[in-house]
């Protein structure tokens, strides 16, 4: 059973056409997301019931799992047309478009760990150097 719910899905639905599933289509592709949450992070179910990590953001990461997918169905990478010489190309294929994966965004957040990018210093004074008396040994005039 997943976390999330059809109704999850429903309030998140942000494009102006209805959802192009239906509830059972969407109850499934739920399933499917959680089974792949859990393979990664076999842990999951313990760390939500004791608190350590947030049902919502659970629920959050496989809503957006699933509506990724509804979004692109067919799995189509790009797709052009034209209207002088009737062309349409649809490339399909590549390395996630149409199916259900955890971006690492979402690895991030259901890790607990922060976000990698962070700033810091390095202290480049050499370590001989250690009052400003110490000029006199580098600046001689």
């Amino acid at each position: 059973m997943a976390y999330a719910e059809y109704n999850d899905v429903l309030s998140r639905w942000t494009d102006s056409e209805d959802l192009p599933a239906t509830e059972a289509q969407v109850e499934t592709l739920l399933g499917d997301a959680e089974d792949i949450i859990e393979r990664e992070f076999p842990t999951l179910h313990d760390r939500v019931t004791s608190g350590e990590l947030p049902e919502r953001r659970v629920v959050m990461v496989e809503v957006d799992m699933v509506t990724r997918r509804l979004r692109n169905p067919g799995g189509v990478r790009s797709a052009q047309q034209g209207a002088g010489a009737y062309q349409q190309t649809i490339t399909y294929g590549g390395d996630e478009p149409g199916s259900l994966y955890l971006s690492d965004e979402e690895r991030r957040l259901l890790s607990g760990a922060s976000s990698k990018n962070k700033a810091f210093s390095i202290d480049t004074t050499p370590a001989y150097y250690s009052t400003s008396s110490d000029c006199d040994l580098w600046w001689s005039p």
